[in-house]
C-alpha cells in the first residue's frame, strides 16, 4: 500500500508542476520610479526581489514593479463534496472533502 500511496502522490505533484508551468501566473505591473518602487508601504530599490505577506513574488525593474501571485488556485474539483482550505503559511491552497478535512480531494484544473 505504501508503493501506491508513494507512486499516486509523485504522480500528482507532477501533474501540479506541469499545470502550473501550462497556466499563466497571476500578476501585477506597476510603474515604478528611479528610487525604486513602494509596495505595502516600504520602498524596494531596482533589482530587489520580494516575497509579501499575501503571497506574492515582487520585483522592482528600472521602469516597473511587477507582483505575481505563489498560489496555485484549483478551479475544478468537485464543489459539493470537497473545499478549498488557504494555508498562508506555505502560500498554498489545499483541496479536501467536506466531511473528512485528513483526505484530499482530486484537483482537475487550477491557475497559478
Amino acid at each position: 500500500m505504501f508503493r501506491s500511496t508513494k507512486k499516486f502522490l509523485l504522480f500528482f505533484f507532477l501533474v501540479l508542476a506541469l499545470l502550473g508551468t501550462l497556466c499563466n501566473a497571476q500578476c501585477s505591473i506597476k510603474p515604478a520610479d528611479e528610487k525604486g518602487c513602494f509596495k505595502h508601504g516600504r520602498w524596494h530599490r531596482v533589482n530587489a526581489v520580494w516575497k509579501t505577506n499575501n503571497c506574492q513574488r515582487c520585483e522592482c525593474k528600472p521602469k516597473e514593479m511587477i507582483c505575481c501571485s505563489l498560489v496555485f488556485r484549483p478551479i475544478n474539483y468537485d464543489r459539493e463534496k470537497c473545499v478549498a482550505m488557504f494555508h498562508k503559511r506555505s502560500c498554498s491552497i489545499r483541496v479536501v472533502h467536506k466531511t473528512d478535512p485528513a483526505k484530499r480531494c482530486e484537483v482537475f484544473a487550477g491557475v497559478g
